[in-house]
């Protein structure tokens, strides 16, 4: 199997440049509109703006060609850089006023269970999820983002969506 990629570093733009840098990865990888037979979105948590863009423009392409629509966590995307290998892992990313969003997970003999769902939580409270190892997402961690997408595939860390009823997962709280 083969996965092509492209990601960058937000620079809160998402809106004006989506569609162009979409056009260009089609064209870059010698990819026909025609060729595409699913669509997969991050569906959060995340930026509420890009999550919304990306969703809107995935469901949008998915309704027009009548594909299939499917969505996966941005922590099991952090998740699928190590989901090859045994541990107790968590999937972290910062919030906003001491809070994070995490997910943990246990992989054993290639077999994934997930030890907790997506949940945003209070800083103070990680300390129950310290015998999870870490995943860090540092400048080199999407250097092999080909192998991320295909993880997702590969560990089934998707599901499909209804184009008509998707919606982001913000896990919005009173802090949002």
């Amino acid at each position: 199997d083969k996965a092509y990629s492209f990601s960058r570093e937000g620079r809160n733009d998402h809106s004006e440049t989506l569609t162009n840098y979409l056009e260009t990865f089609l064209d870059n990888n010698s990819i026909k509109v025609e060729d595409i037979t699913e669509v997969y979105v991050g569906r959060g948590p995340g930026s509420y703006t890009g999550l919304r863009i990306a969703g809107t423009v995935g469901k949008v392409y998915a309704f027009i060609k009548e594909l299939p629509l499917y969505s996966f966590s941005s922590l099991d995307l952090i998740f699928a850089k190590v989901a090859d290998n045994d541990g107790l892992y968590k999937a972290m990313i910062k919030a906003k006023k001491n809070h994070s969003y995490l997910k943990a997970y246990k992989v054993e003999n290639g077999k994934i269970t997930v030890q907790q769902e997506d949940m945003f939580l209070c800083d103070d409270e990680l300390a129950k999820f310290d015998d999870y190892e870490k995943i860090n997402v540092d400048e080199d961690f999407f250097n092999d983002e080909g192998k991320l997408a295909l993880n997702i595939i590969k560990y089934n860390l998707y599901k499909e969506e209804n184009t008509f009823t998707y919606v982001p997962n913000y896990l919005r709280s009173e802090l949002s």
